[in-house]
């Protein structure tokens, strides 16, 4: 470890380059995270790009939604269905 000439008064030069390393360190510490974090940022971009060159635009739709619904709802539940729309109003929520 090379020591550095203190350019503080009171502080000796052991002490200078101790907090000189521990800065250095903490620096160095804090330029990987935000490499780490820009990284991260050019690969979503990346990604939203390749899913624009594909088609899928975004989270507008939800993939899973059923879209025949009713079609599903006639198949499966059928004539009790048709008893529940009996009594509901046109909301359909009483």
């Amino acid at each position: 470890m090379k020591m550095l000439k203190s350019k503080v008064v009171g502080m000796t030069d052991l002490q200078y380059t101790k907090r000189y390393n521990m800065i250095k360190a903490v620096a160095n510490k804090r330029n990987v995270e935000l490499r780490r974090d820009a990284e991260m940022v050019r690969e979503e971009k990346a990604l939203e790009r390749q899913l624009k060159k594909e088609g899928i635009v975004g989270d507008q739709e939800n993939i899973n939604h059923w879209t025949d619904a009713p079609q599903y709802l006639k198949e499966h539940y059928g004539e009790r269905l048709a008893d529940q729309k009996s009594y509901e109003s046109e909301e359909g929520w009483n």
